[in-house]
């Protein structure tokens, strides 16, 4: 069974993790192929957004306690599966393609890391998500320690990571962690849609802004480089195709990445 499906419909490719006999649990395999998908998804100059999202009833549970409990894995093993996991979710936090989350059920450990990478994460209200790793005797990956409290504050982080209680949809949204939470048979229209609008931006400064983002630079740092970044892109294409559509009333058609 091929461990992450792949399809293509206009400028968006949609990933979908697919181990459904394990709620999608991860894998080697599974960390490998997603990689290998998101980068070519990166790497290809007419594909402006990307949608991740899990086949059946969950997201992504996390590891395969299973896997783990049999014990077959030598330490290098275990440290190759870990790279695997980091590299994954520094694909999709790094990677200049806007991705689009679309939780669809349980999203756990690893796999709520793979979701909180992303640049927006579109939730069933009913999906549950959580960070069990503390209760198990294990810990975060993906950055998550770094990025989970920028963008829900130190406190909720706190609570999310140390409590490790799951969560619903609903409560991400509330909380700020979401960009929208909506009916679980609406979910994959709402993230397509959203991948469809960010798929109209322009490329070049959507992968620079991601980029700025990413970086959180402090307040006399920001104020040097915003002019530079605008520097660099008046000389782009894109630039010129905003700024004529703009003064012609007319949508942007923009070139590529």
């Amino acid at each position: 069974m091929t461990t992450v499906l792949t399809t293509r419909s206009g400028s968006t490719v949609t990933l979908v993790l697919n181990r459904p006999d394990r709620l999608n649990a991860v894998s080697e395999e599974l960390y490998q192929t997603l990689i290998e998908e998101l980068v070519a998804a990166d790497a290809d100059p007419n594909v402006r957004a990307v949608v991740l999202t899990g086949t059946g009833r969950a997201f992504c549970v996390g590891a395969d306690l299973k896997a783990h409990k049999s014990g077959t894995r030598s330490r290098e093993e275990q440290a190759h599966y870990l790279d695997l996991g980091q590299r994954a979710c520094e694909q999709i936090q790094t990677m200049d393609t806007p991705v689009v989350a679309a939780v669809n059920g349980y999203a756990l450990g690893a796999g709520a890391e793979m979701a909180v990478s992303a640049d927006f994460l579109v939730i069933a209200e009913n999906a549950h998500m959580g960070f069990p790793e503390v209760g198990i005797g294990t810990f975060v990956g993906g950055g998550v320690t770094n990025r989970l409290p920028r963008l829900v504050g130190l406190r909720r982080a706190t609570d999310m990571l140390v409590l490790g209680e799951r969560f619903t949809g609903r409560q991400a949204y509330d909380w700020g962690l979401a960009h929208s939470a909506v009916a679980g048979d609406a979910l994959i229209d709402t993230a397509n849609t959203l991948a469809n609008t960010l798929a109209s931006k322009a490329p070049l400064s959507l992968a620079r802004m991601k980029a700025a983002l990413r970086r959180n630079d402090p307040l006399d740092v920001a104020l040097e480089t915003e002019p530079q970044e605008l520097i660099a892109l008046m000389g782009t294409q894109d630039w010129a195709e905003g700024v004529a559509a703009f003064s012609e009333r007319r949508i942007p058609i923009f070139h590529g990445k």
